[in-house]
């Protein structure tokens, strides 16, 4: 089956490319510039076909890059998260035949041990639904969940695999990611954990704050 990697990217310059270089040139590769106002589309148009939308909204992103895929099996991975396992689209084609919709395993940019703590306990979590700056699908599953909903400002990618689950499984593909770390790092980890736990119990509209 053909893949197409949707990759939405609000003022991404300083990881974009390092994101794209590690996806295959044959991989059908579509970066939809939301809102920026930097050089990530310049940069991005060097390996992916490059749409601009003057929303900042990731879902609205993520739905126009769809719209202009061909891949049978999207795959959804955020600007600043990274390609690493030789065997990924083998993995995440065979998680799809038990699956409708998934995730993979994340490592930390950085090495420090609270990273890698983080994402452990990140990881051993993804079975409830969470993602890790990836999720995947079958193009026909995201048509009949008519995309994302585009009236959240956050927690659209839960909402998304929720919808999902009404036809059948999650799945946690055998492959990785590299994802970065740099909220953890600016805000804390304390910090972080309160967020979660916060948005969580107590829900609010308020967009998700921007980290650049």
């Amino acid at each position: 089956m053909d893949f197409s990697v949707i990759i939405p990217a609000h003022n991404e310059e300083r990881c974009i490319e390092k994101t794209l270089v590690s996806v295959p040139k044959k991989v059908e590769i579509i970066v939809v510039c939301n809102a920026c106002t930097d050089s990530t589309e310049k940069i991005a148009k060097k390996y992916a076909k490059v749409i601009s939308i003057p929303e900042p909204n990731v879902s609205i992103a993520r739905n126009e890059g769809v719209k202009n895929c061909k891949g049978d099996i999207v795959i959804f991975l955020d600007a600043d998260t990274s390609v690493l396992s030789k065997n990924f689209f083998d993995e995440i084609e065979k998680t799809l035949k038990k699956s409708v919709v998934g995730t993979c395993k994340a490592l930390p940019d950085t090495k420090t041990i609270k990273a890698r703590i983080a994402m452990k306990i990140k990881n051993a979590f993804l079975w409830t639904g969470w993602s890790s700056g990836i999720i995947f699908c079958k193009r026909e599953t995201f048509e009949k969940m008519k995309g994302f909903n585009e009236s959240l400002t956050k927690k659209e990618d839960s909402n998304f695999i929720k919808k999902c689950l009404k036809y059948g499984k999650f799945g946690v593909a055998d492959c990785y990611v590299i994802t970065s770390m740099r909220r953890y790092e600016q805000w804390g980890y304390t910090k972080m954990a309160l967020y979660w736990i916060k948005e969580t119990i107590f829900k609010n509209k308020k967009p998700y704050p921007v980290i650049r």
